[in-house]
């Protein structure tokens, strides 16, 4: 690896143990806000790295950044959805979910005003602080965008669940149970070795690409 490979791959890698940690407190705060204090009681209610990372899946992303390839992950959040209220249980659960993806697109629109302020203000200057913030927005943006896919044990599974009727709900949930991870699996290997574009680059692309320019847009308009 050449340096500015090197120093690309650590950009990602902290833009991406930082995202994946707002995230997961995200989660945790959501609960202990609904009245679930079990993220609380495993020390998850923390912005701390350390409390998030899960040890394979920080290798992982080790790989994603400095070889591009890989499926990283964080340790899920722990929630009781017993300790919700109990007529607003299935919306809870979805709040809690939907937490995460809302924390990475507001870290994307922090991180893409910080950018610009950068550019304003210290032209090239300070090319380390606007490439960390530009890999933020690329980051958050993409992480927004997979954790919405509809699959489980994604966080979108749990929001679609959320809003749908009740009967409908429980035989969708039910389905995701009994498939387990496999859906998922088979999407991410698909990028891998099929020659043609599966579900993940064909659906990501547009929402991540539609989200960056509603970003642009409305830093445009309050700018």
């Amino acid at each position: 690896m050449n340096p500015d490979q090197i120093r690309y791959g650590v950009l990602l890698f902290s833009a991406l143990i930082l995202s994946l940690s707002v995230h997961e407190a995200a989660h945790a705060y959501t609960a202990h806000l609904l009245g679930d204090d079990t993220a609380k009681r495993h020390g998850r209610l923390t912005l701390n790295p350390l409390a998030h990372l899960d040890q394979l899946g920080t290798i992982m992303i080790a790989l994603i950044a400095f070889a591009g390839m890989g499926f990283g992950w964080a340790k899920p959040v722990p929630i009781d959805p017993l300790q919700f209220k109990v007529n607003s249980r299935h919306r809870d659960i979805g709040l809690v979910a939907l937490a995460g993806p809302v924390s990475n697109l507001f870290q994307a629109i922090v991180a893409y005003w910080g950018w610009l302020a950068l550019q304003r203000f210290t032209g090239n200057g300070f090319s380390l602080g606007i490439d960390f913030f530009e890999a933020l927005v690329k980051v958050n943006l993409s992480l927004a965008a997979f954790n919405l896919l509809p699959i489980y044990p994604l966080d979108g599974q749990k929001v679609l669940s959320a809003i749908l009727p009740r009967s409908l709900a429980y035989r969708f949930d039910f389905q995701s149970l009994r498939m387990g991870s496999w859906p998922l699996l088979v999407v991410i290997v698909w990028e891998w070795v099929m020659p043609i574009p599966g579900p993940l680059s064909l659906l990501m692309g547009p929402v991540v690409g539609g989200l960056l320019k509603l970003i642009k847009i409305s830093a445009f308009w309050m700018g």
